[in-house]
C-alpha cells in the first residue's frame, strides 16, 4: 500500500499557496484603486496650486507701486500748480 500522506500534505500546501495568491491579487487590486485615487487627488491639488499661482501673479501685477504713485502725484501737483498760476 502506498502512503498518501505526502500527497495530502502537498495538496494542502498548494491550496494554501493558491489562497495566498488570491489574497495578494485582491490586495493588489485595492492598492491599484487607492493609487488611482491618490493620483487623481494629486492632479487636482496641482491644478489648484497652478490656479492659486496665477491668481497670485495677477495680484502682484495689480499691486500698487509706491514709486509710480509718487511720480503720478508729483506730476498732478505740478499740473494743478500750473493751472492755478494761469
Amino acid at each position: 500500500m502506498i502512503d498518501t500522506k505526502p500527497l495530502e500534505t502537498l495538496e494542502m500546501k498548494i491550496a494554501q499557496v493558491l489562497e495566498r495568491v488570491q489574497s495578494l491579487q485582491t490586495e493588489r487590486g485595492e492598492l491599484q484603486r487607492q493609487l488611482a485615487t491618490l493620483r487623481a487627488q494629486c492632479d487636482e491639488a496641482t491644478r489648484q496650486l497652478d490656479e492659486v499661482a496665477r491668481e497670485r501673479d495677477a495680484l502682484r501685477r495689480n499691486q500698487r507701486d509706491p514709486e509710480q504713485e509718487e511720480l503720478i502725484r508729483s506730476k498732478i501737483t505740478a499740473l494743478l500748480a500750473k493751472l492755478e498760476a494761469a
